[in-house]
């Protein structure tokens, strides 16, 4: 059995849901509230600093939530995939900004005020809001210990195997990755060129096969846990 990934907006094409907006993505009770938008590729959908009056969800596509610092130097807090709920904060502004990272990436907003209101009066919307807020801190500490505690080569393959188990729309034990390799580099908090001499060592050791730059090919996905 092989996986083949694919880094690069080239090709994420299959990566983009064929359903219709109203697709079965997120939470089914949350629909009413929902506010269905397209974005283009590298257009930011909440940017650093705005007042913080909406919750999201990724339907299709996929987003880069991000930090630009002080000194210019953007960091990747997290890839955003379908199902994938962002916006979350006690704060009155957006700490993080979130961009598109694939053309034509389908987004559901709903209205804070409104989705709180919701939640204090049906205990289904609540339970609802925590399940996704769970899911996200979850999320957030398995990349903690990645970044943490990982050898470069290590962290590109943890990497991989997170991008395998929560990609959608798989063509048996294929998947499309919707970033390139400065996304997983800044990610990861290494550099492009560890990224590139980590898929390198991986190719090495059997792992992958290096089809080109931006096309890899794993013998079987569980060589990569």
């Amino acid at each position: 059995m092989s996986m083949h990934v694919t880094v690069g907006p080239a090709a994420l094409t299959p990566f983009l849901a064929a359903e219709p907006v109203q697709a079965s993505t997120g939470p089914q009770i949350l629909r009413p509230f929902a506010r269905i938008k397209r974005w283009p590729r590298d257009q930011d959908i909440v940017y650093q600093g705005n007042s913080a009056d909406d919750w999201y969800c990724v339907i299709s596509g996929a987003c880069r939530q991000y930090m630009v610092r002080p000194d210019g130097r953007r960091r990747i807090v997290d890839i955003l995939l379908p199902g994938d709920f962002f916006g979350f904060t006690v704060e009155t502004a957006h700490r993080f900004a979130v961009q598109a990272i694939a053309a034509d990436t389908i987004v559901a907003s709903y209205s804070r005020s409104q989705i709180e209101a919701a939640a204090d009066a049906d205990p289904l919307v609540a339970r609802a809001i925590r399940e996704r807020t769970i899911s996200t801190i979850a999320r957030l500490q398995e990349h903690l210990l990645v970044v943490g505690t990982m050898t470069a080569a290590e962290k590109v393959r943890a990497f991989l195997s997170n991008m395998f188990d929560r990609l959608p729309n798989r063509r048996g034990s294929g998947i499309t990755l919707p970033v390139s390799r400065y996304d997983i580099a800044d990610q990861l908090g290494i550099s492009a060129e560890t990224v590139s001499r980590a898929i390198t060592e991986l190719r090495v050791l059997g792992t992958i096969h290096l089809g080109s730059p931006r096309n890899l090919q794993t013998i079987e996905p569980r060589y990569l846990d």
